[in-house]
């Protein structure tokens, strides 16, 4: 068994629904990897985790961290991410950080969660959304423009086969699970890139201001470190669209029977969250009916925070959605 740090991040109100099924499916189904340490990081101001958020938090054996990153990007909600690992770095002790999305399910244990000797980084290239597949992708511009930021030609990247279209495209990874060796300091590095992105004002037409994902893989290249792909039965993707195409009798759409079936980490984006929480047990209920029965004990997530609390949330999250348009407005669209 690697030595291994799981890090997440939590703030007040959704997130700590998300975050708990996922730390509670992984001590139940993880296997060999369930009793590892978790770290839940919330690193930006805002309202206050709840008090049985926190009992729960304890049961699980999951230590929690708050501190304020003084980012001058906090509107970016996924810096968090970024932050919160960087930080992870300095405290952790483990020779693996693995960073964990809150909107996973844990269906079985995650045993290709593994690196070699050789081996820094594990990550999954899932799909082609915002990834270029070539000269021809509209996405290609702006690959070429971002690498230029970090010295890098769009030529030289190597080349990954997205496990969904199964079709080539740039070194590019879905960032909702991956592992690395802490000793790379590879996540100081990310956010330092991912800073560096930001100060240069560029956004991309198709995917807008949102999207950063694309860092994670280049700052992989940049460092030199040596990589590896992480099965998709770990990262399998079954938002709500997803979902309704499989069930859909005028447009069907079967699911990849066998990876669906040997999936061991579910990537469920909105699908536990009404109207489609009802769907994606029945969807799971196909081929895992211990978790399907497990959530149908429970309810889809909810936003449990308190109402003034929520309140809280919410101007912040206007005082937010401001500065981003602020930015927005000083960015070059490509």
């Amino acid at each position: 068994m690697q030595d291994i740090t799981f890090v997440c991040c939590v703030e007040s109100g959704f997130l700590e629904s998300q975050t708990l099924i996922m730390i509670e499916s992984l001590r139940r189904w993880g296997g060999k990897y369930k009793d590892l340490p978790i770290l839940a990081i919330t690193p930006r101001a805002g309202p206050p985790l709840s008090k049985s958020f926190k009992e729960k938090l304890s049961h699980f054996n999951v230590t929690h961290l708050s501190f304020d990153a003084k980012n001058i990007y906090s509107w970016k909600a996924f810096l968090n991410k970024h932050y919160s690992l960087a930080k992870a770095e300095e405290v952790c002790d483990t020779e693996f950080i693995c960073w964990l999305d809150s909107d996973l399910l844990f269906l079985k244990e995650p045993d290709g969660l593994f690196l070699r000797e050789n081996e820094d980084f594990i990550a999954c290239p899932v799909d082609t959304a915002g990834a270029s597949t070539g000269p021809s992708d509209p996405m290609e511009p702006y690959w070429r423009k971002v690498c230029s930021i970090f010295d890098l030609h769009v030529e030289s990247l190597p080349w990954v086969e997205a496990c969904l279209e199964r079709t080539g495209m740039r070194f590019y990874f879905n960032s909702g699970i991956f592992m690395y060796r802490r000793s790379t300091a590879m996540s100081a590095r990310h956010l330092e890139n991912t800073l560096k992105f930001f100060d240069m004002k560029v956004s991309s037409k198709i995917t807008g201001s949102f999207f950063t994902q694309h860092i994670l893989g280049l700052t992989v290249f940049e460092m030199g470190l040596n990589w590896t792909t992480l099965h998709h039965t770990h990262n399998y993707g079954a938002g709500a669209k997803i979902l309704n195409q499989w069930v859909d009798p005028d447009n069907p759409v079967k699911p990849e029977d066998e990876t669906f079936k040997n999936c061991k980490v579910l990537h469920y984006h909105n699908s536990m969250w009404n109207p489609h929480y009802p769907l994606l047990v029945e969807v799971l209920g196909r081929h895992h009916p211990s978790m399907a029965a497990w959530l149908r004990s429970k309810s889809a997530l909810r936003n449990e925070a308190p109402i003034f609390w929520r309140l809280w949330a919410k101007i912040l999250k206007y005082v937010r959605a401001k500065e981003e348009a602020s930015y927005l407005r000083q960015c070059r669209v490509i």
